[in-house]
């Protein structure tokens, strides 16, 4: 790894223009580009396609679905004499700001407050995306030059499951090729303690509803012999889920594979404290499987969460009805060797045999395979060195983040061995009100992305 003393050039550089840097990313957050509205993202991929283009890139944008489809920014750095391509992934579009009336400030006015720079996009993931940017200038300008070649591919549909990406990626692999991807998005574990993430689990987003009438009826004119669609509700999602806190649907747990004992080392590292993580979140014991550890939970353990309910009256008000309808939404996150097409069709067939062939069940877009690179890849080592050196402290290495990304795509479908590191701070806020990126952990993001480009290039 190189050490310290040979960047120095570098930080100083970082450190004497960061300033203009925030200025520059300020106008990129200005831009609503809501994936789920498909409202802002043309405007914002020519944003970043300029960006590009000063550091002498060839950019091209290009749309995933034909004229006036959604704009994926595609944007190469070709280094004479260049042994290795990184690719580095990042997303353009961000989730809806609403509840609007929560936010400290105006979502897509963004504003510096005590060290953060607070705005829809700031830190998932327009900002993080940004220090990558400013790592190339950094080396560019100090005449170090970045030793590897850099393909940056942005995506705009990344907050509703990047439904044309992989379609695109399958067509384009010459295209896209490269030896390694380095990914900066989510957020820092607790403490704002670094992390290196090697792999993220999949999801299977649906939702079931139920109808037993035409209408809603009196609940005392025609309460006993008149079915109601709540209770059959609530009768099938009973079904899916043992005492145990485990998934009763057959064949859920089929094919996933075992972690590796690099894996299982790695989680036993982990630091975890379960009276302070029940403190902060207000619960008064973790769910799931008892003896089944924290980590293993989120990382190695595929999940069925009940997203939303909803039948009947919903209004603060007394409506004495029995309802004719009920629905709810479903995620289920998955784990390595499980697919979101055979989970559904496990789902559909859970509900045939357990005789509930009347609840309808309908997928969303948002579906994700799951991913993993080895733990002890090589660049994984690369990578740690790069943080550890920006940040000063030991990152901690994840096999499995508990999110879900296009992180399938990179390592699957192009075959690229693929490592995320957050540049945000643990209360960054991404999707909720008051989003915000920390200006310290953006700088020092900066940093390790030019550290990453360095050490992967000479792997």
């Amino acid at each position: 790894m190189i050490g310290h003393e040979r960047m120095q050039d570098v930080d100083d550089y970082i450190d004497g223009h960061f300033a203009r840097w925030v200025n520059e990313l300020v106008p990129l957050c200005r831009i609503a580009s809501v994936s789920a509205a498909n409202v802002g993202l043309a405007e914002c991929a020519a944003l970043f396609a300029a960006e590009t283009r000063r550091l002498g890139m060839r950019t091209e944008i290009i749309p995933l679905a034909g004229e006036g489809s959604p704009p994926l920014v595609h944007a190469l750095l070709e280094v004479p004499g260049a042994r290795r391509t990184i690719l580095i992934y990042g997303h353009l579009d961000v989730q809806p700001a609403e509840p609007l009336d929560a936010w400290h400030s105006p979502p897509f006015e963004p504003e510096i407050r005590n060290g953060r720079l607070y705005g829809r996009g700031t830190s998932d993931n327009k900002g993080q995306l940004f220090a990558h940017l400013k790592a190339i200038e950094a080396l560019q300008r100090t005449g170090r030059g970045v030793p590897a070649n850099i393909r940056i591919v942005i995506d705009p549909q990344e907050e509703i499951g990047s439904p044309l990406l992989s379609r695109f990626a399958a067509a384009n692999k010459a295209k896209l090729a490269a030896d390694y991807c380095y990914i900066a998005d989510a957020a820092a574990a607790a403490g704002d303690r670094p992390v290196l993430y090697f792999g993220n689990r999949g999801s299977c987003y649906v939702e079931v509803a139920v109808r037993t009438a035409d209408r809603d009826v009196h609940s005392g004119g025609f309460g006993g012999p008149m079915p109601n669609a709540a209770w059959r509700l609530i009768d099938f999602l009973r079904s899916l889920r043992r005492e145990d806190g485990s998934i009763a649907i057959e064949g859920f747990y089929d094919d996933i594979v075992p972690p590796s004992p690099a894996e299982r080392a790695a989680i036993a590292a982990l630091p975890h404290d379960p009276a302070a993580w029940r403190r902060a979140l207000g619960v008064a014991a973790e769910d799931g499987p008892a003896d089944m550890p924290y980590f293993e939970k989120i990382m190695l353990r595929p999940t069925l969460t009940i997203c939303s309910l909803l039948s009947g009256n919903t209004e603060r008000k007394v409506k004495t009805v029995i309802p004719a309808c009920a629905s709810a939404k479903l995620d289920m996150r998955l784990v390595s060797n499980q697919r979101p097409e055979d989970i559904l069709d496990k789902l559909r067939a859970h509900a045939r045999r357990h005789g509930f062939a009347d609840v309808a069940i309908e997928p969303y877009d948002f579906q994700y395979y799951p991913s993993k690179t080895p733990i002890d890849h090589p660049m994984g080592a690369v990578i740690a060195g790069a943080v550890r050196e920006a940040f000063g402290v030991e990152p901690l290495l994840y096999p499995v983040s508990g999110g879900s990304n296009p992180g399938h795509v990179l390592r699957n479908v192009l075959g690229i061995p693929t490592v995320m590191v957050p540049y945000a701070t643990h209360d960054e806020g991404s999707h909720g009100p008051n989003e915000n990126l920390s200006l310290d952990f953006l700088r020092k993001g900066i940093k390790t992305s030019a550290a990453v480009f360095v050490g992967l290039g000479a792997l």
